[in-house]
């Protein structure tokens, strides 16, 4: 069996779930959509890579009876944000719970950083997407194993063959949140026709790389009995005249060493900086996650994060985008292997209109020392 789950996982959700989510997250259906574009694929390929065995499809139907999903839910898509949310709710509940992390992971903090920073959209409403997405797939992965007769074998071959699918539309910052270097080598583990477009390519390139060698080898033969000629020719010229047939030697140059880039130094508190209106962490900000979490590990210290913000126009939005911001960090430290129980988080904190450091101080989070 060769289906496109990809396709087949859109057509299940309809035209109007954009819309619909995005209404319910607060944000505009073109963000939602393109936040949909990336996020569908890269869960597809979770999924892909947790069952693409039988021992691992195995536990992925374990996971998926476990949850209690309702296939009938797929047929009324607008029923679940109708009658205020409580259906999308519940499916955030169960998505939360236990759906997102026996999925992915401590890489789920991860995973919405990139969607949040590939879409535009808040960390919070792309912490809540990813919620919602998880648990409608898996109800549709469901259905399609009752309706096609399944097995863990079956499943396992049809997941292992959904790279070829997903080619062209993994977004890359999805694939590294996912810890790989592209998505060329996420793919790559998931066997089938991507594997082996893969391999193709790898052996292609060895073969150009053998022919350019044995041209160069050609070459340089066909040049070697004038090579030989030249140099007997010049050592009885030197011989004839009384010259020296020592060759001067240069003198020894001393090898230069460049010195290592120093490693990135971070003390707490340490401080991450966003752009105006946005929780999305970008790439300064990331180095300083990672140093923190690094000094947080090795010395075993808890942490305090804190989000800022300042006292200039609706301070509610303020507060609650501080504390997006904050979240994210927080996310992103333990996706860097700090654990929770190591985070302290605290309520957003004001900066005072024309405090040192200026605006964007006031849209800061800081990781601090209890």
């Amino acid at each position: 069996m060769n289906a496109n789950l990809l396709t087949l996982a859109q057509d299940a959700l309809g035209g109007d779930f954009s819309k619909l989510a995005g209404q319910f997250l607060g944000e505009s259906q073109g963000a939602t959509q393109s936040a949909l574009n990336s996020l569908l694929p890269a869960v597809l390929g979770g999924i892909a890579q947790k069952g693409a065995t039988p021992q691992g499809a195995t536990g992925l139907m374990s996971l998926i009876n476990g949850a209690n999903l309702d296939v009938s839910s797929l047929g009324n898509i607008a029923g679940l944000f109708g009658g205020g949310g409580n259906g999308v709710n519940a499916l955030l509940k169960t998505g939360t719970s236990s759906l997102v992390p026996g999925l992915f992971g401590d890489k789920a903090g991860a995973l919405v950083n990139a969607l949040s920073s590939s879409s535009g959209i808040k960390t919070a409403s792309a912490t809540n997407l990813l919620a919602m997405i998880v648990p409608l797939v898996l109800t549709f992965l469901k259905k399609f194993i009752g309706d096609e007769g399944l097995n863990a074998n079956s499943l396992a071959s049809l997941l292992s063959s959904q790279g070829s699918n997903l080619q062209g539309a993994l977004d890359s910052r999805m694939s590294s949140a996912l810890g790989f270097a592209s998505p060329a080598a996420f793919l790559g583990s998931l066997g089938g026709q991507a594997a082996d477009t893969a391999k193709r390519a790898g052996a292609a390139a060895a073969s150009g790389a053998a022919a350019a060698a044995t041209a160069g080898k050609s070459g340089f033969m066909r040049w070697l009995p004038w090579i030989i000629g030249a140099a007997v020719l010049l050592f009885l010229w030197n011989l004839l005249s009384g010259r020296s047939t020592t060759t001067p030697t240069a003198a020894p140059t001393a090898a230069v060493t460049a010195p290592a880039p120093a490693a990135a130094a971070v003390s707490l508190p340490a401080k991450v900086y966003f752009e105006v209106g946005g929780a999305a962490i970008g790439a300064d900000g990331s180095k300083t996650i990672s140093a923190a979490a690094d000094l947080i590990k090795k010395d075993g210290l808890k942490v305090v994060v804190t989000g800022y913000t300042d006292r200039t126009g609706d301070i509610a939005k303020n507060e609650e985008l501080a504390k997006s911001r904050a979240l994210a960090v927080r996310d992103a430290l333990k996706a860097a292997g700090v654990a929770d129980g190591s985070i302290e988080m605290k309520p957003p904190l004001m900066v005072e209109v024309g405090a040192a450091g200026g605006d964007a101080e006031a849209r800061r989070v800081e990781i601090s020392k209890p």
